[in-house]
């Protein structure tokens, strides 16, 4: 059994050992968290039989059900262990592990607790997607806040990024199920949407994960005219960044794998250097450099 106790847990339980203050607390646990992992990734009988794979998310079911609880995470992802066939169980399966990553990397965070709170009311496929993005951000040397939610229309955006030479950015995300039908007017009232939960007077940034369905071929180009028209209706979204997660064939592994793209809209409205910051992260995310992102042991 692989147990893995959350920094808060493990804080109280090292109090004694006086240390000067959280962030060198973090250090060290992170620390030995990551030994302990790899430890158990070169045990020669996970090395022989290729199990890596299976310990890491066992480690990740265990450390997930350590800072939300077994019940919760039964309840939110009840098909992640019927594995009898190939079906609705995968999607679970790499969504539990998903999660897990983040609560994990996160909780050396000062909203972190607010993060926790957000997450086990929320939706999970949304509140993954907003992980997403928090870790995303990470990527770029800026300081990230996220947004408590309040419920007041221009403040009720989701993450606060500040850029050197640009200053605040407020961040809105929004998430469409897979199932979700593509219309231009739902690509309006998502962009309308997220602009009254932006600030008047701001020029914010908007993630929205869409269905591959919208941008296939023969409806892309629908898609994006929908979005310009919509951007043209606004000016508080400067830049959408809009998530796909498309299949593709793993020729190595001999299997069907999804791999997140993100295209990028400007609207007119927007500064250059606005723009200049996003190509920056998407030039990060093509090259997969995640130099100051925290990543999990599992």
């Amino acid at each position: 059994m692989i147990e893995i106790p959350t920094f808060a847990v493990w804080m109280e339980t090292n109090r004694a050992q006086g240390f000067p203050d959280e962030a060198t607390a973090w250090a060290v646990y992170n620390d030995r968290v990551y030994r302990s992992m790899q430890a158990l990734f070169e045990d020669p009988h996970v090395a022989v039989n290729r199990q890596e794979a299976a310990v890491a998310e066992i480690a990740a079911t265990a450390f997930l059900e350590s800072a939300f609880g077994a019940d919760w995470v039964k309840e939110r992802f009840p098909l992640a262990d019927h594995r009898e066939e190939l079906g609705p169980w995968v999607q679970q399966a790499r969504q539990r592990q998903e999660l897990a990553r983040r609560v994990f990397e996160f909780q050396s965070e000062p909203w972190f607790a607010d993060f926790l709170s957000y997450t086990k009311r929320n939706e999970v496929a949304s509140a993954i997607f907003e992980a997403d993005v928090l870790q995303t951000l990470m990527r770029v040397p800026a300081s990230i806040t996220r947004v408590t939610e309040s419920g007041v229309k221009g403040q009720d955006y989701d993450i606060l990024l500040k850029l050197a030479h640009i200053g605040e950015v407020p961040v809105e995300v929004k998430y469409k199920q897979d199932d979700t039908p593509f219309s231009e007017a739902t690509v309006r009232n998502t962009v309308k949407g997220a602009a009254k939960q932006l600030p008047r007077g701001c020029v914010g940034w908007l993630f929205v994960h869409v269905p591959t369905a919208w941008v296939s071929p023969g409806r892309g180009d629908e898609y994006t005219e929908a979005l310009c028209e919509a951007l043209r209706q606004t000016s508080r979204v400067g830049v959408v960044f809009t998530a796909v997660d498309k299949p593709f064939h793993d020729e190595e592994a001999g299997k069907i794998r999804h791999r997140r793209f993100w295209e990028l809209y400007k609207d007119d409205g927007a500064s250059q250097e606005l723009w200049e910051a996003a190509l920056l992260l998407r030039g990060l995310l093509d090259k997969d450099w995640d130099f100051f992102a925290p990543r999990a042991p599992f």
